[in-house]
């Protein structure tokens, strides 16, 4: 009998994401991205697969909430049971708030707090079904430390961060770890803030016992 899990990360990239993908592959037994480019997620899943990691891709717009869902589902019943959904797509975009279009913020908004928890309401049956897992994440120090240069991202991850706290509130009692990792610094190649180094504080907090921390840890 196969003991293979498996872990969904939305947000595709070569850095954080896919030492994300090979942590959680390597722990768990499976992985999938979700990312809107094709050719980038083609490329890290085929890296993957070369790293012995079993690897799966799939394409969606986490500005796309209908197309995210599909593929949260498409992910979930293509893999081993479901553990664990990362979230760690955000919208980078410096701006003022005095020059911050609404219509950008709205959009901007909806890929840095709705799309978590829209995948988060979507797992969470199947989590509970597989006897419990983790919805983690990624927080940055804009939710808790504003910049104006950064108006948007800013609001965005504290809606985030704000949204995780209570999101736990209803998860943790299911026996789903629920946690938003407050990044404080920008990553780097190697050392504290490589990705590598990151990758395994998420994996630290998955393997922590549900109500064992707090909703956030702050990763300084």
């Amino acid at each position: 009998m196969s003991t293979k899990q498996s872990a969904i990360i939305v947000g595709a990239g070569p850095r954080l994401s896919f030492a994300l993908a090979r942590k959680f592959g390597e722990g768990l037994g499976e992985v999938a991205l979700i990312s809107r480019t094709g050719d980038r997620l083609a490329t890290l899943v085929e890296e993957l697969n070369g790293l012995g990691v079993a690897g799966h891709g799939f394409v969606a717009d986490a500005a796309d909430l209908n197309a995210l869902g599909a593929a949260v589902r498409k992910a979930t019943a293509a893999m081993s049971p479901l553990k664990v959904l990362i979230y760690n797509a955000a919208i980078v975009r410096p701006c003022r708030p005095l020059e911050l279009d609404p219509a950008n913020l709205v959009n901007e908004l909806i890929v840095d707090a709705v799309a978590p928890l829209a995948a988060a309401q979507i797992v969470t049956p199947v989590l509970e079904a597989n006897g419990g897992g983790s919805v983690l994440f990624t927080g940055g120090w804009f939710g808790t430390s504003p910049s104006a240069e950064m108006a948007a991202l800013s609001a965005g991850k504290a809606a985030l961060r704000n949204l995780t706290a209570t999101l736990a509130q209803d998860l943790e009692p299911k026996g789903i770890r629920t946690a938003v990792v407050t990044i404080s610094d920008f990553l780097a190649d190697k050392g504290r803030f490589g990705a590598d180094a990151v990758a395994e504080s998420f994996w630290e907090l998955h393997t922590s016992r549900s109500g064992e921390r707090g909703f956030e840890l702050t990763y300084a």
